[in-house]
């Protein structure tokens, strides 16, 4: 705790709360980390890569780096990672988001590099002893409205011949055997062919028959609503997920 306190910019601190918790309030400075259910899926088979536990390019840098900042940029001393309230690392439960970070890191990082320490009593215990190294989430809120309401000024102004910002460039690599892309993607056989794609999962209005001849092929009718029920399907895309591996 001495070194949050101290020497903050030494120390990066991966917040495993969830997302609303984090957002209400946090340590200044720290990441939060979200892992899907199939990052948690993974985990149970050992220890996930560290770009899904910190997505963040410049922080991964820096922690495999042996600690080295950018210039101005202090020496990396420990990477902290906290939950709620948990009071030692021993009580984690071996699926918890915590315990995941933890196994991730050790298994990843140098060992000249940072140290890896988890925050004993978590979120809970620190902010109630050092309210002033936390931020409110509602500060936070309030310097991005401008931006938000900036960004949303520039997308209204955008030509209807411009493609949507999820048709530019490829899909994503959300894990190393699965993408995600739009329907402009899965029509594109070089996208396909160059990253040896071999099944799809369409979640559309309208199913591709085409594919069904060429690929590992599932269809889960889902309307483009933000009414739309999506949660009761995520089982059933699960596991198409989990046989084309």
């Amino acid at each position: 705790m001495k070194l949050l306190r101290k020497e903050p910019s030494r120390c990066l601190v991966l917040d495993c709360r969830p997302y609303l918790s984090y957002s209400a309030s946090c340590l200044r400075g720290s990441l939060n980390v979200n892992l899907n259910s199939v990052v948690m899926r993974r985990a149970r088979g050992g220890a996930v890569p560290l770009h899904f536990v910190v997505p963040d390019e410049a922080a991964r840098a820096r922690l495999l780096l042996g600690g080295e900042g950018a210039a101005g940029t202090a020496r990396l001393a420990a990477v902290v990672v906290l939950d709620q309230g948990t009071g030692h690392w021993q009580k984690l439960k071996k699926d918890s988001t915590a315990q995941v970070v933890l196994n991730a890191l050790l298994s990843s990082l140098p060992e000249a590099g940072a140290r890896v320490c988890f925050l004993k009593g978590g979120y809970e215990t620190f902010n109630s002893q050092y309210p002033e190294c936390c931020v409110d989430g509602k500060l936070i809120s309030l310097e991005r409205t401008e931006v938000e309401r900036n960004l949303a000024s520039h997308c209204e102004k955008q030509s209807a011949n411009h493609k949507p910002a999820y048709d530019q460039g490829g899909p994503v690599e959300i894990l190393p055997f699965l993408y995600l892309g739009s329907a402009y993607h899965a029509s594109k056989c070089e996208f396909l062919a160059n990253l040896h794609i071999t099944a799809l999962l369409n979640v559309s209005r309208k199913s591709s028959e085409s594919f069904k001849d060429q690929y590992c092929y599932k269809w889960i009718p889902v309307e483009d609503s933000h009414t739309a029920d999506i949660s009761s399907h995520f089982q059933e895309a699960i596991d198409f997920i989990g046989k084309s591996k």
